[in-house]
């Protein structure tokens, strides 16, 4: 909670002198175990693939090496977690694609033991 403190009071201050607050995204866990559920290796490599810009889903599958469906899996559960958004777009003549989007830049993620 102390950081969360900390970093609220950097942003005050950078706001007070008209400066720009870098986006970011928190999320903390009280038990270690729910951080280490979300947290795998895959989830973590694919929250980097679309770091810099939004992919689909089958986009992601490929660049990944998995299967599509344990993508769409795993997009859902980050999903719930706030740590990604989708949006349906159109896909010229072949129905539609899920894109996923990062909800931001940087996210932190922490564990309190």
């Amino acid at each position: 909670m102390d950081d969360f403190f900390s970093r609220m009071k950097v942003n005050a201050i950078k706001l007070d002198h008209a400066k720009v607050v870098e986006p970011g995204f928190h999320l903390s866990f009280e038990d270690p175990a729910d951080f280490l559920e979300l947290i795998t290796p895959g989830r973590v490599r694919l929250l980097r693939e679309i770091s810099t810009a939004p992919m689909t889903l089958s986009a992601l599958a490929l660049i990944l090496a998995r299967d599509p469906s344990a993508v769409r899996r795993d997009v859902a559960l980050l999903e719930r977690q706030s740590l990604v958004t989708t949006s349906k777009v159109s896909n010229a003549g072949h129905g539609q694609r899920t894109v996923v989007r990062r909800v931001a830049t940087r996210i932190e993620l922490a564990a309190v033991v």
